[in-house]
């Protein structure tokens, strides 16, 4: 057998194990094992830019876009509901949420008392990589 043969049967071998890793998740708590696998590799990869771990990471950062861009966009039934969604999968407390404002500003939005301006919106998106339309309302 030949180097790219035996390349290509060791993959095969451990296929079973890093297809979930690269695919674009089917159910939420798919997407959430992934998310935390992703948090798992960065870690590991601890910022070098050599790291074996960075392709994976990409592969995988893709699945999850992927996942969001399907799901958060069409399923949570405007902005606010999108917010709520993508911080509760990423762990993100109000306060978290700086690019949009104080505490109090993020909680008044979450209430209804206040809208997402623009601002917020392209901040929002560019945090999360995902389209500004996830978080116009309907």
């Amino acid at each position: 057998m030949n180097a790219m043969n035996e390349q290509l049967q060791t993959a095969i071998d451990h296929w079973g194990a890093v297809a979930p890793m690269i695919q674009c998740p089917s159910v939420e708590q798919e997407y959430e094992t992934l998310l935390e696998h992703m948090e798992e590799a960065l870690t590991l990869a601890n910022g070098n830019p050599d790291s074996p771990l960075n392709s994976l990471i990409q592969v995988m950062a893709q699945a999850i876009k992927q996942y969001e861009e399907q799901n958060i966009m069409n399923a949570t039934g405007g902005g606010i509901s999108a917010l709520r969604y993508l911080m509760k999968v990423h762990k993100i407390k109000q306060s978290d949420l700086k690019e949009v404002g104080s505490q109090g500003v993020v909680s008044e939005i979450l209430n209804g008392k206040r809208s997402l301006t623009v601002r917020h919106i392209r901040a929002l998106s560019k945090r999360f990589g995902i389209s500004p339309n996830t978080f116009l309302e309907p």
